[in-house]
């Protein structure tokens, strides 16, 4: 089912660690952090820089709570875990 309440949308941006990266990965702590109020989770915008080669990701977070609307302060603790635990745990370097 669909909620009537409006979704809260953040996007986040790293570049990609040189070693393996898996975009699973990333899902499943954006999953894992975010729970039931994450909604969709896409990958916007890929760029490779021309002279370093270096890969960059954009990614688009929806964010739904399906009884209320949520306010982006609720949000913003909740995306700022997900840009810490990326760089910690995936080891990209953040474009945020």
């Amino acid at each position: 089912p669909l909620s009537r309440y409006p979704p809260l949308i953040n996007d986040i941006s790293f570049w990609l660690p040189s070693e393996t990266y898996s975009q699973n990965d990333f899902y499943d702590l954006v999953r894992t952090i975010g729970g039931d109020l994450i909604e969709k989770v896409v990958l916007l915008d890929e760029f490779a820089h021309p002279k370093t080669k270096k890969v960059s990701h954009c990614y688009r977070i929806i964010y739904r709570h399906p009884e209320r609307t949520l306010t982006q302060d609720e949000v913003q603790h909740i995306h700022r875990a997900i840009e810490e635990s990326a760089v910690r745990e995936l080891g990209v370097q953040g474009r945020f």
